[in-house]
């Protein structure tokens, strides 16, 4: 759980710039406090009151914004989402709005399965993972302490944002009364399983050299999927980003000579086009060394002539 813990400190600093001042919550305490209220079901409206100097009486406009930011952080402390936007936050998250009731609701609400897009091949292929988006598609990937974010394209689809807190992850499938929607944890694993398989040494070498320090080392450690799970029918909650995610990979093609290495899609055109390479360089290789040679004959013809 260090990269979590990673993210707690990180979040935490946000909320509590200039003094502290735009949070009501100032110790782990409060923040526990809040937390265990939103995890017992509560609504917004009755932590609302609880929570710092703030009460349902008072007409201070600021101590109410210090409360709902206290609640908006332990909210994204729960469930590494971005909960609330807040003048002092960092901006293109795109978060989630909790206004009222229990988070649970508003979990339900925004995770809610979504099948609209229809694919011609229901089958998603081994060449389908993260390596290969990378190192054939060109596609960035860029780790999120999001989970909103995860699967999302950006950057006219050259990038990707993936949730790397596979340990939060398995912490959360570990408890018996858990905020998300009944299947979603599991189904957010299988889509790191997936894109990170376990049993792809490929993958392991990868994740090692990418050298990022926040990483969760622990997303290639989520598994490998079957035959019959690496189905779009298998996904509810991210069959619609995985769709689209899918549609990009099989639709870039190979800008440059490393992108034409990996690229084994099409068995044929690979080696078609390697062939046409080794020829071409054999053919520049042999055309130089016929233009020594013709230079050296003229040099010594020259050399050999009397006076």
């Amino acid at each position: 759980m260090t990269s979590y813990f990673s993210y707690y400190s990180s979040k935490c600093q946000e909320f509590l710039t200039d003094g502290g001042r735009h949070v009501s919550a100032k110790t782990h305490s409060d923040i526990i406090e809040i937390a265990q209220m939103i995890q017992n079901d509560l609504p917004r409206e009755t932590i609302l009151p609880c929570t710092g100097d703030w009460s349902a009486n008072a007409l201070d406009t600021c101590s109410l914004g210090s409360a709902n930011a206290a609640i908006d952080l332990c909210a994204s402390l729960l469930t590494m989402i971005d909960v609330g936007e807040h003048e002092f936050g960092v901006s293109g998250r795109h978060p989630i709005h909790w206004t009222k009731g229990c988070l649970r609701t508003t979990l339900r609400d925004q995770f809610s399965p979504e099948r609209t897009l229809a694919v011609d091949n229901p089958r998603i292929g081994k060449l389908f993972k993260a390596e290969n988006l990378s190192k054939i598609a060109g596609v960035k990937i860029r780790w999120t302490n999001n989970l909103a974010n995860h699967l999302r394209l950006t950057d006219d689809d050259k990038a990707v944002f993936i949730f790397h807190h596979a340990s939060f992850l398995k912490f959360q499938q570990s408890l018996t009364q858990q905020l998300f929607p009944p299947g979603f944890i599991e189904e957010t694993l299988y889509t790191l399983a997936l894109l990170f398989p376990q049993n792809d040494s490929h993958t392991r070498r990868w994740i090692q050299t990418l050298g990022s320090p926040c990483l969760d080392q622990n997303i290639s450690r989520c598994g490998s999927l079957r035959a019959q799970d690496r189905r779009f029918d298998r996904f509810l909650f991210w069959h619609d980003r995985l769709v689209v995610l899918k549609q990009v990979f099989d639709d870039s093609s190979p800008r440059t000579l490393a992108q034409w290495w990996w690229d084994r899609r099409n068995g044929v055109q690979w080696y078609t086009f390697w062939v046409a390479v080794f020829v071409f360089l054999f053919t520049i290789f042999f055309g130089m060394v016929q233009s020594v040679e013709g230079a050296l004959q003229v040099y010594f013809s020259y050399k050999a002539q009397p006076g």
